[in-house]
C-alpha cells in the first residue's frame, strides 16, 4: 500500500505499508505535520531526516532505525535544533519530533520480519539504509537512490549536506547487485525500471563534475543551477516545478554538491 503524505497541500513523502502475515510494516512514516495518518505496527527509517523520520515518535509503535543514530530517535532534541539550523522555517512547517520510547536498532545484513533485507547505504546520509523486500524482489531506496517523479518525468539527486559523493555511488553500485526487479522511492513512487539505478548513478556523477566546475568558479547554487539546466534536462524540469519542491527539494541538493565539491 502507498499512503502519499502531504503537508499544507504539497506531497512530501509516500509512506510504504507492508503486511507481512498479518502485521502492518511503515517505510518511512514522513515528518510530524503529514497527513492522512497512517496505521502500523512496526515503523521502518531509511534514515532518520525528519522528512522521514520525524513521525516515528508520534505513532507510539516500535522503530527501526541505523544503530549509531536510534539515540537521536529515542532524544531528537539534537537533530531538531540541527534541522531547523538547516532548514529553517520549513523545518517547522514539518513539525518537531516526538521521543520514540521502543527504538531498535538496524545492522547491515540483518533480516526482518523474516522477509526484509537490510542494507547500509550511507552517502546520502551516514545513518541512511534501504531495505530488500526479497519475495517481492521491492527495493525501497530511501534517499539513496535519488528522487523519482513520474508525473513530469524526473530522477535526479538529493545531496543535502553533509553528502559523501564516493560512499554514495559505492552504496548506489551495492544495491544495484541485488536483482531487484522494482523500485520504491519515498520521493515520490515505485518504478520497474530498475534500470534507474544506473542511469543515476551517471547523473550523479554529471552533478558531481559540474558543481566542482562551478565552485572552482567560486560560483554559488544558482550558478549551479544554471549549469545543470544546460547538462541535464532533469534539472530545469525540477526547477520549474517550483514552490515548495524547490526550497526544499532542489535547494538542498545544490547547496549540498557545493559544499562536498
Amino acid at each position: 500500500m502507498e499512503i502519499r503524505r502531504y503537508v499544507q497541500g504539497n506531497h512530501i513523502v509516500t509512506t510504504y505499508i507492508l503486511d507481512i502475515g498479518g502485521t502492518r510494516i511503515a517505510i518511512d512514516p514522513g515528518p510530524p505535520n503529514s497527513t492522512p495518518p497512517i496505521e502500523a505496527d512496526y515503523v521502518l527509517c531509511t534514515h532518520i531526516h525528519n522528512d522521514h523520520c520525524g513521525s516515528a515518535g508520534h505513532l507510539g509503535k516500535p522503530v527501526y532505525a541505523h544503530e549509531r543514530y536510534i539515540r537521536h530517535l529515542a532524544d531528537p532534541s539534537r537533530l531538531w535544533q540541527a534541522t531547523r539550523d538547516t532548514l529553517g522555517s520549513i523545518a517547522d512547517l514539518f513539525g518537531e519530533p516526538k521521543p520514540a520510547r521502543d527504538v531498535r536498532p538496524l545492522r547491515d545484513g540483518d533480516r526482518l520480519f523474516d522477509a526484509i533485507d537490510v542494507y547500509f547505504t550511507p552517502g546520502h546520509a551516514p545513518h541512511h539504509v534501504m531495505f530488500y523486500f526479497r519475495d517481492e524482489g521491492v527495493l525501497f531506496t530511501g534517499d539513496g537512490a535519488g528522487i523519482y517523479v513520474p508525473e513530469i518525468g524526473v530522477i535526479f539527486p538529493t545531496t543535502p549536506p553533509p553528502f559523501r559523493y564516493d560512499l554514495y555511488v559505492e552504496s548506489l553500485r551495492k544495491v544495484a547487485s541485488i536483482g531487484a526487479s522494482k523500485l520504491c522511492f519515498p520521493h515520490f513512487a515505485c518504478t520497474e525500471d530498475v534500470d534507474l539505478l544506473k542511469v543515476h548513478e551517471e547523473q550523479i556523477k554529471a552533478w558531481r563534475e559540474a558543481a566542482l566546475a562551478v565552485k572552482g568558479r567560486g560560483g554559488g547554487p544558482e550558478d549551479l543551477l544554471a549549469e545543470l539546466r544546460r547538462v541535464d534536462e532533469n534539472a530545469a524540469k525540477a526547477a520549474e516545478k517550483g514552490g515548495l519542491f524547490y526550497s526544499f527539494f532542489v535547494w538542498q541538493t545544490l547547496v549540498g554538491l557545493l559544499q562536498s565539491a
